[in-house]
């Protein structure tokens, strides 16, 4: 029922605002029920979970990608944003601190799921309203977009061990436009904060998301501790104080230094254990040499000074040759990163092809991208059958009749051999109720004619799932390709939506017929990787 009423709620609102935006940007093609999972804080006292909702494909999920790329640009419009650990370095990195003076942080605690949405949307509303440049983004007027938002925040609801639940309060974390509600709302919260404290106010607050560091009279502390808690009574913050001259924040470790001047270094969580990528892994060098330049960045832009980028580079190139990566790769590193700096970017892309995303396969995907690129094509590559897929399943998992967007098989019976492959953007049992019976029109399916003539039946057992693939196009070529390989029985000449070159040989492919193997799911040919962008 709850499912129901929030799919004729984004109806209503999105018919009545038709035409203000496009058709892809309203039209719900697969509607995916959001499940909850829990991120481990291991940081943290007694290992609590930070829920996150996962929205993709819901029936608000494209609304809510809109309204990011409308909203965005409010963002960090206020002296106190930061946007990473490198704009906090270059902002804090010349204050000196006054000896009636020191540095505290503060941290919002459970920030998206406290966050009250009928004032988050009012925050929203105002500041639209004063936006001059809202007309070059869009159509759309500061009431409708917040009668959208609004639309986003309050119809949030999952699937739980097979139960659905609604979230009453507060941003979901894992909808797109979450975080900017909550960097919107935080910013009215400190201008609130900052302009009625009766003290002397921090001189310098600056604010990441939750996170933020506070340059402020010693005497001051707790009673602006206190101020803040009582500015909003959905917001509350827990303050850390500096401890041995040294206060962490974001990744940066800010030390306190004799003299009153700030030294910022590198700073690693206690749970840190420079674990890194292995380089004798299955993994494209390309990934390898980028855990090196990643943190080679980080050592040059995050330290303020040049002892402190020299102890890092340092730290990194130990961790890294525990890892097993070996000099050389350090050199390529270097030599990649100064030709990246000295090339200028490209601006004309008129000549230049969709990008092609293909597994990785040692030695195999090295010489396709070396064929694409002489068509201009750029081949990246992707790891498959990797540790986090085998191990890491955080979500409920989805019934097989209840998956949408697949490449399916159905056996007749165990005494009929015939087989025939297909594929659905439906779910898989509402696919199955089709075959099961006759049209009105008569374009009665091939597995219903054969059903039908043979008085045969097939069980959901029979029943296979092949791959999975949400984008039409992809998922015709997948089916080609299954029916090219197996030669089904039942499938009709003329059924296929793509037509496959000759190239396709499954002798050559090495992929041995599904009926010739015991278990279907061990299929030792797939293509769920396969991917373009």
């Amino acid at each position: 029922m709850m499912v129901v009423v929030v799919v004729v709620v984004v109806m209503v609102v999105t018919t009545k605002l038709k035409g203000k935006c496009s058709r892809n940007k309203q039209e719900l093609k697969t509607v995916a029920v959001p499940s909850i999972y829990g991120l481990p804080k291991i940081h943290k006292e007694g290992i609590p979970l930070r829920p996150i909702v996962s929205s993709i494909n819901s029936v608000t999920y494209n609304i809510a990608k809109h309204l990011t790329t409308i909203l965005a640009p409010l963002v960090g419009d206020t002296p106190h944003h930061i946007k990473n650990s490198t704009d906090f370095t270059d902002k804090v990195q010349k204050l000196t601190l006054d000896p009636d003076e020191t540095m505290v942080s503060f941290d919002a605690v459970s920030l998206f799921t406290c966050i009250p949405t009928t004032e988050a949307v009012e925050t929203v509303r105002k500041r639209l309203q004063e936006d001059s440049t809202l007309e070059d983004r869009t159509n759309f007027t500061p009431d409708q977009i917040c009668t959208l938002l609004d639309l986003c925040l309050t119809t949030t609801y999952f699937k739980y061990n097979e139960g659905f639940y609604r979230q009453k309060h507060g941003c979901a974390m894992g909808s797109p436009v979450s975080p900017i509600v909550a960097n919107l709302y935080m910013e009215e919260v400190e201008r609130k904060a900052l302009g009625s404290f009766k003290g002397r106010a921090p001189s310098h607050w600056y604010r990441y998301v939750d996170d933020t560091w506070v340059k402020i009279k010693t005497q001051e502390v707790e009673s602006f501790t206190t101020h803040i808690n009582a500015v909003d009574k959905n917001i509350k913050f827990t303050r850390e104080n500096i401890k041995d001259n040294c206060l962490p924040f974001l990744d940066c470790a800010v030390h306190l230094e004799e003299n009153g001047n700030l030294n910022i270094e590198v700073y690693r969580k206690p749970t840190h254990t420079d674990q890194y990528l292995l380089f004798d892994s299955h993994h494209p060098l390309e990934h390898k040499l980028g855990v090196i330049k990643t943190l080679h960045h980080r050592a040059e832009h995050v330290p303020s000074k040049p002892e402190g980028k020299k102890k890092e580079h340092t730290h990194i190139k130990e961790s890294l040759k525990t890892c097993g990566y070996p000099n050389w790769a350090f050199i390529k590193s270097a030599k990649m990163h100064r030709k990246e700096d000295q090339t200028p970017a490209r601006e004309d892309k008129k000549d230049r092809r969709n990008n092609l995303v293909i597994p990785y396969v040692a030695g195999v995907s090295e010489k396709l991208r070396r064929v694409f690129s002489k068509h201009n094509i750029p081949v990246y590559f992707r790891p498959s059958n990797t540790l986090r897929q085998k191990l890491v399943h955080p979500k409920d998992k989805t019934p097989k009749h209840k998956l949408n967007n697949v490449v399916y098989a159905v056996q007749c019976s165990e005494e009929c051999p015939d087989l025939y492959i297909g594929e659905t953007k439906q779910p898989l049992h509402k696919r199955m109720a089709q075959h099961r019976r006759a049209t009105s029109t008569g374009q009665d399916s091939a597995v219903h004619l054969h059903l039908k003539d043979k008085g045969h039946s097939f069980e959901d057992a029979n029943v296979h799932i092949l791959d999975r693939e949400d984008r039409w196009f992809e998922r015709g070529v997948k089916e080609a390709i299954y029916v090219h390989c197996e030669q089904p029985s039942l499938n009709r000449g003329s059924g296929l939506r793509h037509q496959l070159s000759a190239i396709y040989n499954p002798g050559e492919l090495g992929y041995q017929p599904f009926l010739h193997q015991k278990l279907m799911s061990h299929s030792i040919f797939r293509f769920n990787d396969i991917n373009s962008n």
